[in-house]
C-alpha cells in the first residue's frame, strides 16, 4: 500500500478524474450522475487518505516502541524529570579516561620536576667546577707573578 508506485499511480488516477469532471462541468448539458462521480471520487481519495494515515501512524508507532525498548524506556513508568536533577559541574564527571588522563599528567609533571632539579644540580655543580678552575687558574697565575725572574 505505501509503494511510491502505487501512491503515484492512485494519485495520478485521482487528478485525472477531478480534470474530467471539471471539464464536464463546461459542458452544456450535464449527466444525470454528475453528482454521483464527484461524490464517488470524493469517497475514494477520502479511503486512500485515511488508509494511508492509518498505514504511516502504524510505522510510526512500530518505530517509536522499537526507539523506546533500545533506551529501555518501561511503559507506564515517567521518564525522569530533568528540571528536579542536581547540577554537577563537568569537572566532577570522574570517567576511567579522565582519571587515567589525570594520573599520566601528574606523572609528566612529576617527571619534568625531578627532571628540573637534575638540570639545577647539574648547573649548580659546573658553576661550582668553574669557580674552583677559576680559582686555580688565578692561584697559578699569582704563583708565577711571585716566581723570582732569572
Amino acid at each position: 500500500m505505501l509503494k511510491s508506485e502505487f501512491l503515484d499511480a492512485e494519485l495520478l488516477a485521482i487528478t485525472v478524474e477531478v480534470q474530467r469532471l471539471v471539464e464536464l462541468r463546461r459542458s452544456p448539458t450535464l449527466q444525470l450522475t454528475y453528482q454521483e462521480q464527484w461524490e464517488i471520487l470524493q469517497t475514494r481519495a477520502s479511503k486512500l487518505l485515511s488508509t494511508l494515515s492509518q498505514k504511516c501512524i502504524k510505522i510510526h508507532n512500530a518505530a517509536s516502541m522499537h526507539y523506546a525498548s533500545l533506551v529501555h524506556f518501561v511503559e507506564g513508568q515517567d521518564p525522569l524529570p530533568i528540571a528536579n536533577t542536581p547540577y554537577f559541574p563537568e569537572s566532577e564527571y570522574l570517567t576511567r579516561e579522565a582519571r587515567i588522563f589525570k594520573l599520566l599528567r601528574q606523572t609528566i609533571l612529576k617527571q619534568q620536576e625531578d627532571a628540573k632539579a637534575r638540570e639545577d644540580h647539574l648547573l649548580q655543580k659546573q658553576l661550582e667546577l668553574e669557580a674552583a678552575l677559576k680559582m686555580k687558574e688565578d692561584l697559578i697565575a699569582q704563583l708565577m707573578n711571585q716566581q723570582p725572574k732569572p
